[in-house]
C-alpha cells in the first residue's frame, strides 16, 4: 500500500538504534511486526507518533523511524490523547506494558479507551516488572511467586480485555508474541480503526 504515491518497506520504519532488550524477549517480535504493519498499511514515517510511558516495552519509540516520545510513567495515554488532539493527522501509537498500563497508568487508559481517542495502544503483557527485576505485576495470577511476593500473591489479577470492554472499547485484540504473522495483522486493523484500538500481545520475559 502507498501515501502519496510511494512505497514503504519495513526498513523504512527501523532506526538507527541499537535494540537494548534482552535476547530473547518477546518485545522484539512485536517490534517487528509493528514496522512490518506500518509498511502494509502505508503510513509515511513522518506521519506517525510512537508514545511510550516506563518500562521494557516503553524503551520502542527508540526504535522506530518516526516521531517519538519516551513519557513518564504512567502517563502515555494521556500525552498520547493529547498528541492526537493537536495532531489529529498522525498515526498516534502508544506502547505500553501491563505495569505502565494497567498500576500507575490504569485511569489514564480506561479513560482514552472510555473517550475512544483514536489511538493505537500497544500493551505488552509479561505478568512481570521486567524492567525493575521481577515483582509480581497488575496482571500476575493469583499465587504467582516473585520477589515482591516470595509467598505467592493474594490477589487476582485484571484481565485486560475486561477492562477494555468496561470501558466500552470497541476493538480489542489478543496476540502472541511468536506468532508473527496474526501479530502483523492485528497491528495492521488497528492502524486501520477509527477509535481507540486496544491489541494485548503476551511477551516473553526470559529472565
Amino acid at each position: 500500500m502507498t501515501t502519496e504515491g510511494i512505497k514503504y518497506e519495513p526498513k523504512d520504519y527501523k532506526s538507527d538504534q541499537y535494540v537494548r532488550w534482552c535476547p530473547g524477549c518477546g518485545d522484539h517480535a512485536v517490534l517487528n511486526c509493528l514496522h512490518k504493519a506500518m509498511a502494509e498499511v502505508g503510513v509515511a514515517p513522518h506521519n506517525m507518533a510512537v508514545i511510550s510511558g516506563i518500562g521494557c516495552s516503553s524503551r520502542l519509540p527508540y526504535y522506530m523511524n518516526t516521531y517519538g516520545f519516551h513519557t513518564i510513567h504512567g502517563r502515555g495515554a494521556a500525552i498520547a490523547t493529547g498528541v492526537k488532539t493537536a495532531r489529529p493527522d498522525l498515526s498516534v501509537w502508544l506502547c505500553t506494558g501491563d505495569g505502565d498500563c494497567l498500576a500507575i497508568g490504569g485511569n489514564h487508559f480506561i479513560h482514552a479507551v472510555r473517550r475512544n481517542v483514536d489511538l493505537n495502544i500497544v500493551l505488552f503483557n509479561n505478568k512481570i516488572y521486567g524492567l525493575t527485576k521481577g515483582q509480581y505485576s497488575p496482571t500476575s495470577d493469583r499465587g504467582f511467586v516473585s520477589k515482591s511476593s516470595p509467598y505467592g500473591t493474594v490477589e487476582d489479577p485484571f484481565i485486560p480485555a475486561e477492562l477494555a470492554f468496561g470501558a466500552r472499547g470497541n476493538f480489542f485484540a489478543r496476540a502472541i508474541d511468536v506468532d508473527l504473522k496474526n501479530t502483523t495483522e492485528i497491528l495492521a486493523a488497528s492502524a486501520r480503526h477509527k477509535g481507540a484500538s486496544v491489541t494485548e500481545v503476551l511477551v516473553n520475559c526470559v529472565i
